[in-house]
């Protein structure tokens, strides 16, 4: 018997065997992990549109700025008049209704000053949106704190003033009634806003 003779029935008996075990399901692939997506960015919170002035500020000219300053920030030249060359006008207009005074004595006193003028509709508001033109009960109704006063300008006469402090700087806001109007006329803002009203470059 040869040895191809010999192993040839075991051979038929695995085939056979081979042929009736059961077949293993394939192997299951481990499905894919949905990756999280990045979580949307938040919509981003509308910035609040700057006041045309503050307490420190008219528009982007900054309280004890120069006058190099100035006219950086507010893109065109800011000079004063030669007689009076610390009382810059901030409107870029010949007719400005807001300027900024800084006396050259050192008492500190740096102001912007704005002033009603005829023909004007529109003036520049706050971030409690009062300004040239409020009535008192505007002024009290955004600053319930506000001291209302009298003082007299040898030059403007009779002024009722509401005077606003700034809790973070030593300004602070006066706003002006003169010669007995129901809304505000004059207002100056700044360090020692308030004590003088008119001849601000000569003096009285």
């Amino acid at each position: 018997m040869t040895v191809r003779q010999l192993f040839a029935p075991a051979l038929v008996l695995t085939l056979l065997l081979a042929g009736c075990a059961p077949s293993l399901p394939p192997t299951e692939s481990t499905a894919p992990t949905a990756t999280a997506s990045a979580s949307e960015s938040p919509e981003p919170t509308p910035t609040a549109e700057r006041a045309d002035f503050g307490f420190t500020f008219y528009k982007e000219a900054q309280l004890g700025s120069t006058a190099a300053d100035m006219s950086a920030a507010l893109g065109f030249s800011v000079a004063g008049p030669a007689e009076c060359p610390n009382y810059l006008p901030l409107d870029g207009t010949t007719d400005s209704i807001t300027w900024y005074f800084t006396d050259d004595l050192g008492h500190g006193f740096a102001v912007f000053y704005s002033q009603a003028r005829s023909g004007i509709g529109v003036y520049p508001r706050n971030a409690e949106g009062v300004g040239i033109g409020s009535t008192q009960a505007e002024l009290l109704a955004g600053y319930p704190s506000a001291v209302v006063g009298t003082t007299h300008d040898l030059g403007a006469g009779d002024i009722t003033t509401v005077t606003v402090d700034d809790p973070s700087s030593d300004s602070q806001y006066v706003f002006g009634f003169s010669s007995g109007s129901s809304t505000v006329d004059l207002l100056q803002w700044g360090l020692l806003a308030g004590n003088q009203w008119s001849h601000l470059c000569g003096g009285f």
